[in-house]
């Protein structure tokens, strides 16, 4: 007879952190457990969170800013994308990060090959994550010519996400 492993998505995680905060008979067991496990709890949530958000399935797991598995090279071109929001935007790091983590860090985007972007400025990638269309269709590109007229000043801004989204991996 074959049993199946338990389903991650079945987890009652109040259950488990109540389990926790009850004595154990093994007092050092109970101390790391009352440590550890709140901890684990809210990093499963948190990973949760993401997916139910559309993030890709990698996503809270890459061990940087980006909730999306990226190679070096695309590490370092959404470093660069985070760079021209905060240097010619103004924004701080922090919802850079989170504006290009809701952008680009869900599903459909890890489905398409993300080395597409690489054809184009980052510039170009970083504006279209901060700026809606403007009533002509237009999204500012980061190249001065073709952006000569575009009154910056006037042109939508597309909202942040949430605060409490799982977008925002940087402290501001």
């Amino acid at each position: 007879m074959t049993s199946e492993p338990a389903r991650d998505d079945h987890l009652d995680l109040d259950a488990i952190e109540e389990l926790c905060a009850a004595s154990t008979p093994d007092p050092v067991l109970a101390a790391k457990a009352r440590e550890s496990v709140p901890r684990l709890v809210a990093e499963v949530r948190r990973l949760r969170w993401l997916v139910s958000f559309g993030a890709c399935d990698t996503a809270g797991t890459t061990g940087t800013e980006f909730v999306l598995a990226l190679d070096e090279e695309m590490l370092a071109y959404f470093r660069e994308m985070a760079d021209v929001l905060v240097e010619r935007i103004g924004i701080s790091r922090a919802e850079a990060v989170a504006r290009i983590n809701a952008s680009y860090g869900t599903r459909e985007w890890v489905a398409l090959d993300l080395q597409l972007m690489g054809h184009r400025e980052a510039e170009y990638w970083a504006y279209g994550v901060y700026y809606a269309p403007d009533d002509q269709h237009r999204l500012p590109t980061g190249s001065p010519t073709a952006d000569a007229d575009i009154d910056f000043s006037t042109h939508p801004v597309r909202p942040a996400p949430p605060k409490e989204s799982p977008f925002w991996t940087l402290e501001e």
